[in-house]
């Protein structure tokens, strides 16, 4: 029998590292979820004989699958309450444990 990944897993990760996110579907009512936001950042990866090439790490937020009334789509937006920033989101990468890894692009600072 298979461990239960979103139990075992993901619904505790979700209790220590997660902050309380407004997640908003282009169609239908908004509401808030639990994620775990990761700003990205720039980071060089490897050098060629122009020079460096620079990779970006658009920002991601990881939820439990479970967390989302319909499946999240590209285009539909996250309010981060801590950051007082939306996001749309650019790309839904499903992982094969119950989550879902949003890779987002910033919208604007409110």
């Amino acid at each position: 029998m298979g461990m239960d990944w979103d139990i075992t897993l993901l619904a505790q990760l979700q209790d220590i590292f997660g902050e309380p996110v407004n997640y908003r579907p282009a169609m239908g009512a908004a509401y808030d979820i639990t994620g775990i936001f990761d700003r990205g950042n720039i980071e060089r990866t490897q050098f060629i004989d122009e020079g460096p090439v620079i990779s970006p790490h658009h920002p991601v937020l990881r939820a439990r699958a479970l967390a989302f009334r319909t499946q999240p789509n590209n285009g539909d937006r996250l309010f981060i309450y801590r950051l007082h920033t939306l996001f749309v989101i650019n790309h839904v990468q499903p992982d094969i444990h119950g989550g879902s890894i949003l890779i987002l692009n910033e919208v604007s600072t409110l």
